[in-house]
C-alpha cells in the first residue's frame, strides 16, 4: 500500500511540476516592437532595423543602415546557398571557380540592389528623462526576390560573355529554379 501511495505522489508531483506555465519575472514586461511583422517570404525579402540617437534623423538613418545590413547578410546567405547548390548539381567542371565568381558578383549585385529596396514601415518613438530626448527609429525594408535575381542575371549575362568558362557552366533557367526554391526555403526558415 506505502509502494501506491509513494508511486502515486510521485505521479502527481511531476504531472503539476510538467504543468507549470511560464511566469514573467518580477518586473518583465512584454514589448512591442514596430515594424517587426514584415517577415521574409519566398517573393520578398525583408529586414528590420531600429537605433536610438537624441538626433531624429540620426535614429533613422541609422536604422536604415541596420536594415541594409540585415539585408545584405540574408541575400548573401540565400545566394551563397543557391551558387553552392547549382555547382553541385550540375556537377560543373571546376565548380571552385565556379563558386568563386558567382560570390563576387552576387557581392556587387546585392550593393547594388540594396539601394533599390524600398521601406514599408517607418516608425518613431520619442523617450524623454532626465537626460533629455532620444529618438527611437524602426525601419523594415523590402526587396522583391525577382527584382535581385534580375539584377544578377544581367550582371552574370554581362560578365559571361567575357568569361568562355562560365559561359559554358552556367544555365540561366536552373540557375533561377535553385534561387527560386532556396528563396522559399530561406522564407520557412530552413
Amino acid at each position: 500500500m506505502k509502494k501506491v501511495l509513494l508511486i502515486m505522489a510521485a505521479a502527481l508531483v511531476m504531472v503539476s511540476c510538467g504543468s507549470k506555465k511560464a511566469t514573467p519575472t518580477k518586473g518583465e514586461v512584454e514589448v512591442n516592437v514596430p515594424c517587426k511583422e514584415f517577415k521574409t517570404d519566398k517573393k520578398t525579402i525583408r529586414a528590420n532595423g531600429n537605433a536610438i540617437s537624441p538626433n531624429m534623423q540620426n535614429a533613422t538613418d541609422k536604422a536604415l543602415a541596420a536594415a541594409r545590413r540585415e539585408m545584405a547578410t540574408s541575400v548573401e546567405s540565400v545566394v551563397k546557398r543557391v551558387v553552392e547548390t547549382y555547382a553541385s548539381s550540375y556537377d560543373l567542371d571546376n565548380a571552385a571557380d565556379f563558386r568563386s565568381k558567382m560570390q563576387d558578383m552576387a557581392r556587387i549585385v546585392t550593393n547594388q540592389t540594396l539601394r533599390g529596396s524600398v521601406p514599408v514601415c517607418d516608425k518613431i518613438t520619442k523617450v524623454e528623462d532626465k537626460d533629455g530626448v532620444m529618438y527611437h527609429a524602426y525601419v523594415a525594408l523590402e526587396l522583391t526576390s525577382n527584382e535581385y535575381l534580375e539584377a544578377l542575371t544581367k550582371e552574370t549575362n554581362k560578365r559571361i560573355s567575357d568569361d568562355e568558362k562560365l559561359r559554358t557552366d552556367f544555365e540561366l533557367d536552373k540557375f533561377k529554379k535553385v534561387f527560386e526554391e532556396e528563396m522559399a526555403n530561406f522564407a520557412e526558415g530552413k
